[in-house]
């Protein structure tokens, strides 16, 4: 019976530990993995520091006179281009003629818009035709005629406004760099000098061929923009 009488007071001392332990806190040092020291010599520090940025400094400078450089002879060798291009557009009788007509089919587009325009607003202003008083009826006429024209110009105007706004957020989104002027010369250049070549093939203002092209240009630029988007390419 002795083992059992040494057993249960094993486990007196058990539970009483159990229940009456204190927790105590003890000091740990911890290693940290750098702190500075403010009585170490740092001259060769700041002289290596300073030595990095006169050359970043100077790197940059040289970095700037190149690009100024190189922007200025290709800001003039586009001047140069368009200047050659412009003087054989106007040497040339195919291109030339191509011009007028497609200037002149611009402007009858804008006076039938026009015309049509009148046309509308007179017939709302019939409508002062049940008046009576002819000087009222004049007076109600014309008042019509005005407010149909100003909200028929309004209109348009505003229409193309946003057109153009959104035509030039996209170029300017996509297209706004050296490429798209040189693709703007280059093919102008080729329909000038080609135009009477490729008349004869397709039988199609040369106008309207350079805007289809170039329309053609800002599709592509933007479908391979936002392909390397989606993809994560910069």
């Amino acid at each position: 019976m002795a083992w059992k009488f040494r057993y249960e007071k094993a486990e007196q001392a058990k539970r009483y530990a159990q229940t009456h332990q204190k927790t105590t806190e003890e000091a740990v040092e911890k290693k940290v993995p750098y702190e500075k020291c403010d009585n170490c010599d740092r001259t060769a520090y700041q002289k290596a520091k300073e030595k990095c940025d006169n050359r970043k400094i100077q790197l940059e400078k040289k970095y700037k006179n190149m690009t100024a450089g190189y922007e200025s002879i290709l800001f003039l060798l586009a001047w140069y281009s368009i200047a050659i291009t412009l003087f054989t557009a106007i040497l040339s009788p195919v291109f030339f003629s191509d011009c007028i007509s497609f200037f002149s089919m611009f402007a009858k587009g804008i006076l039938s818009l026009f015309q049509k325009f009148v046309a509308g607003a007179d017939s709302f202003g019939q409508l002062s035709s049940g008046i009576s008083n002819s000087i009222i009826s004049g007076i109600v006429y014309w008042l019509i005629v005005s407010i149909v024209m100003g909200i028929l110009f309004i209109i348009t105007g505003l229409l193309i406004i946003r057109t153009g706004y959104q035509v030039g957020k996209i170029y300017r989104k996509y297209c706004w760099d050296i490429i798209s002027i040189m693709v703007v010369i280059m093919s102008t250049a080729i329909i000038i000098y080609f135009g009477k070549w490729i008349k004869s093939i397709i039988p199609i203002n040369l106008i309207m061929l350079l805007l289809l092209v170039h329309a053609v240009y800002i599709g592509i630029r933007c479908y391979v923009k936002n392909w390397r988007e989606k993809r994560g390419y910069f």
